[in-house]
Parts: structure tokens; C-alpha cells; sequence
């Protein structure tokens, strides 16, 4: 009966000890070596900030932590990327939110506070395009850009009766 005891003492001191694990952690211990074994090594620091971000799944800290140099003004963009994110738009044309991560990773170093509207918008458009460096490095003009009143003609010569 002793040996019963303190197997069923065991036991029970195992799932109250997994318990704890589950509720302090999102991901598994499996998750986390996997993240961490792919990751970039100057990325590690920065493990602890994305873990923070509930809307990443493991996958998607995996990628940023393994093909993004990341540093604070980076990870500050993630995150207001992330809320800007609702999956009520994007599903409904078929992307997904780890479609908007990888998109958001390609166009990083040309992010900042100003133009996040305007990769969002981007971004909704139906395209297969990840790199929108061209647009994020000169979105004032997108975004403010007033019309010309300049008269054009589709002709070289325009004859008036």
C-alpha cells in the first residue's frame, strides 16, 4: 500500500507540476527549443517581447525570430501590425494572418508609424506581391498626393474649328 501511496503522490505532484507549465507558458517546451533553435542568435533577446504578442502563434515568432534582424523599433511595429490585423477583412479574401506576418517581415525595414495605414491597404489589395519597398519608401506621395489640374491631350496636334 505504501508503494500505491506514493505512486498516486507522484502522480499527482507530475500534473500539478505540467499544470503550472501550461498555465505560465503559451507554447510548450517543444515549441519554445524549436523557436529557439532556429532563431537568429542576436534575436534571442527579443524572444520574451514576441512571446508577449498573443495574436503570433509559435510559427509565426519562429519566422520573424529566424529571417528578421529585429531590434525595439521593429518589434514596436509588430505589434501595432498586429493590431491593426482583423480577421474579419482578410479572410475574406483568402489571407491569413500569418499571410500578413511574412508580408509585414518582407517590408520591415521600410515600415514605420506613418505608413502602417498604407501597407495595411496594400496588403487588403487581392496580389500575390510581398515587396512593397517602392510604396512604403515614398508613401507621403500615395497618401497626399494632390491632383494635377495641368490640361493633357491624347493627340500631338489638336485642331479647333
Amino acid at each position: 500500500m505504501n508503494l500505491i501511496g506514493f505512486l498516486k503522490k507522484v502522480l499527482r505532484l507530475l500534473f500539478s507540476a505540467d499544470f503550472l507549465v501550461r498555465t505560465s507558458f503559451r507554447f510548450s517546451q517543444s515549441e519554445i527549443n524549436e523557436i529557439v533553435s532556429n532563431a537568429d542568435k542576436d534575436n534571442l533577446k527579443y524572444l520574451e517581447r514576441l512571446v508577449n504578442i498573443t495574436e503570433l502563434s509559435a510559427f509565426d515568432i519562429s519566422f520573424l525570430m529566424s529571417n528578421v534582424a529585429l531590434d525595439d523599433k521593429k518589434i514596436s511595429i509588430i505589434q501595432h501590425a498586429c493590431k491593426m490585423y482583423d480577421e474579419r477583412e482578410f479572410k475574406s479574401l483568402g489571407q491569413t494572418f500569418s499571410d500578413f506576418i511574412f508580408r509585414v517581415s518582407a517590408n520591415i525595414n521600410y515600415l514605420d508609424e506613418s505608413n502602417l495605414t498604407v501597407f495595411k491597404e496594400l496588403v487588403q489589395c487581392k496580389n500575390e506581391l510581398y515587396d512593397f519597398s517602392n510604396i512604403l519608401n515614398g508613401s507621403a506621395r500615395f497618401v497626399n498626393k494632390k491632383k494635377n489640374n495641368k490640361m493633357a491631350f491624347a493627340f500631338e496636334n489638336v485642331f479647333a474649328n
